[in-house]
């Protein structure tokens, strides 16, 4: 993984300081990609050469306390669309479009609830759900996330030991071997993708790097997905598109059906025999779905 790429900062009027990185096509059109949980600025380093063949400036953000983007102490996921109008008017853009990744979709969804009227497209790939409203989808979540989302609504600091865990992982050991560590959550598509060095050393790199501040703000940012969103998914006015692979265990693919069903406007992809890593491939089919919108 590439992890050459220029780093750069934006101030809010808080005065926190925002790491992002840009791929694709610096003249295209603008979309901002919001990584997973946890994740970090270097996740779209598989879409770059897309986004330069279909015209499409990827701004990605790493959010609060993550990466090297300044810590914010008891954040709401609907802070996050605020931080990014005050990103994207600093950078001249009245119009974008937003990408969610895994966890990261809650917060594309975030966006479209509250700034729809910036919005150009909104795309979820692997998307999460809201699992606090709905027992069943609850249910449904990998053994890990079970264990974590019975601990979110606990203190803090009872979340925070064993999820720094995984960074603690993507540190010291071998990406062989920190891809194994998170078996339980992967299907028989994953496990073969990570079979790949280049894509086994990305994941791990990509995790590590998520941790760089320590725990606080990517375990924040996972509590976030597992408590009350603050808003309704039916509230949701725009179009969404959602791209997901069938045997995806990491976000079940009943979350993409459930949340198909609940949006207004919105568009199911479905990948029969692909799980959530197969997604770093995906961003042509992505750019050519949301130009043709």
């Amino acid at each position: 993984m590439d992890t050459n790429v220029e780093t750069r900062f934006i101030q809010l009027s808080d005065e926190r300081q925002i790491s992002y990185c840009e791929y694709g096509d610096p003249e295209g059109s603008p979309v901002f990609y919001f990584h997973g949980t946890p994740g970090s600025r270097f996740e779209p380093h598989f879409g770059d050469q897309a986004g330069k063949d279909h015209g499409y400036r990827i701004l990605a953000p790493d959010r609060p306390g993550i990466g090297r983007s300044d810590y914010m102490k008891a954040r709401k996921l609907l802070d996050w669309p605020q931080d990014i109008s005050q990103i994207a008017g600093q950078l001249g853009l009245d119009k974008f479009g937003v990408i969610g990744v895994s966890g990261g979709s809650a917060f594309a969804l975030a966006c479209s609830y509250a700034i729809p009227e910036k919005l150009q497209f909104t795309v979820l790939m692997g998307t999460w759900a809201p699992v606090a409203e709905e027992p069943s989808l609850w249910k449904q979540m990998a053994p890990l996330d079970q264990f974590f989302g019975k601990l979110s609504g606990s203190f803090p600091w009872a979340f925070y030991g064993p999820f720094s865990m995984i960074g603690y992982a993507a540190k010291w050991l071998p990406p062989q071997g920190f891809a194994k560590s998170l078996e339980s959550s992967m299907c028989a598509a994953d496990k073969t993708l990570l079979q790949d060095h280049e894509i086994a050393r990305f994941f791990a790199n990509d995790i590590k790097e998520a941790f760089r501040q320590g725990v606080r703000g990517p375990a924040d940012d996972a509590i976030l997905l597992y408590r009350d969103w603050g808003f309704k998914i039916k509230e949701i006015p725009g179009m969404v598109e959602l791209f997901h692979g069938e045997d995806d265990r990491f976000a079940p693919y009943n979350y993409a059906v459930y949340l198909d069903e609940q949006i207004p406007n919105s568009d199911l992809h479905s990948f029969p025999g692909q799980g959530h890593l197969f997604l770093m491939n995906l961003f042509g089919q992505v750019f050519t779905q949301v130009s043709r919108s």
